[in-house]
């Protein structure tokens, strides 16, 4: 059996290749006819571009070439013998690159096979990845209802931790220098936004706060965003790495770490493959168990999330689609790619 799937042979060149689908599946193990996958804009595009140094680092799991992708949904078409949790013809989401066919096995606790419910549509279950990155920030947060949350970015990642931590009960403000990601913001309920002017972001945020923010997001993946975002933090509060930092920065390490020697604010991690990819004893939280709860918040309509795609397009474009999030992301926010 054929199937398709995409390649990143180089910097800046994916293409979709003609694959090898194996089988049969095992006993505890499905085949995946996938409906739609999801584009990461951030570590997917910072392999693609080469900013990630483990492109081209041998034994690396990015390493050129590289299968791109971990968000996927798709129609179980084929159940091994022993799978007594799914049927034929249910959707699943999973962690699965760009890809047409995939097997994945049920009872792997390293792998994250989560059934869809029906109301959800496919692209939008393949864009849960984002909610899933999203989602530590609040959790690893140390705020309580009503308190100031900042979330400097508002990409998808941090437009959706600002949704989340309004379902959280905080007043949250986004901040972003891009006048499209302002609009979506306000499109999907964000209740304060600013960003026009940046040069006074700090002194906007402290005014409108009363002094400062008890959570600070960095949802950018940017140290210089860091350096600016640890300043509207209150004494005693927190800012909380949510994106990856990635490109060098020069900057002033002693006024950085002002504000955690004189007003004790603490830096976070919020990483998500910290927590458990399955249920595991000790531990609350499990990656399979956060993509249970943003797709149970995207069916009952709690999260945003439609708004957030602003392309779907059929999988042999993935490469306009890498164009336009890189190139035009003042109109390719969010882009979802149709393997039917």
């Amino acid at each position: 059996m054929t199937g398709r799937a995409a390649i990143v042979r180089e910097a800046n060149l994916v293409e979709i290749e003609e694959i090898d689908i194996p089988g049969p599946v095992g006993p505890n193990e499905v085949l995946v006819q996938t409906d739609c996958t999801f584009i990461s804009a951030g570590t997917e595009l910072a392999n693609f571009t080469g900013l990630d140094p483990g492109v081209h680092v041998p034994g690396s799991w990015n390493q050129f070439p590289a299968r791109p992708g971990y968000a996927n949904c798709g129609r179980i078409i084929e159940l091994g013998s022993a799978v007594d949790s799914l049927a034929l013809g249910d959707r699943v989401f999973t962690q699965r690159k760009h890809v047409s066919h995939h097997i994945v096995s049920v009872d792997d606790p390293d792998t994250v096979v989560v059934p869809v419910p029906e109301d959800v549509p496919s692209d939008l279950a393949a864009a849960v990845r984002m909610g899933m990155v999203a989602i530590t920030a609040p959790q690893v947060a140390d705020h309580h209802v009503n308190d100031w949350v900042v979330v400097f970015g508002l990409g998808l990642v941090g437009n959706l931790a600002a949704q989340l931590f309004q379902l959280d009960g905080a007043r949250v403000i986004g901040v972003d220098p891009e006048p499209a990601r302002r609009q979506l913001a306000q499109r999907v309920g964000i209740q304060r936004i600013i960003g026009d002017d940046m040069s006074t972001a700090v002194e906007q945020v402290r005014e409108i706060t009363g002094g400062g923010a008890q959570t600070v997001v960095e949802a950018v993946g940017h140290a210089g965003v860091a350096e600016t975002a640890i300043k509207t933090a209150a004494p005693y509060g927190e800012l909380i790495l949510l994106g990856s930092p990635r490109a060098p920065v020069t900057a002033d390490l002693n006024e950085f770490l002002q504000p955690v020697h004189k007003t004790w604010v603490t830096i976070k991690g919020a990483l998500e493959h910290r927590v458990p990819i399955n249920p595991a004893r000790g531990h609350p939280l499990s990656i399979a168990g956060n993509a249970r709860t943003i797709l149970n918040l995207v069916s009952s309509g709690r999260l945003q999330l439609a708004e957030l795609i602003s392309h779907r397009l059929p999988a042999s474009r993935i490469a306009a689609a890498y164009d336009g999030l890189l190139n035009h992301p003042d109109r390719y926010w969010g882009v979802a790619l149709d393997w039917r």
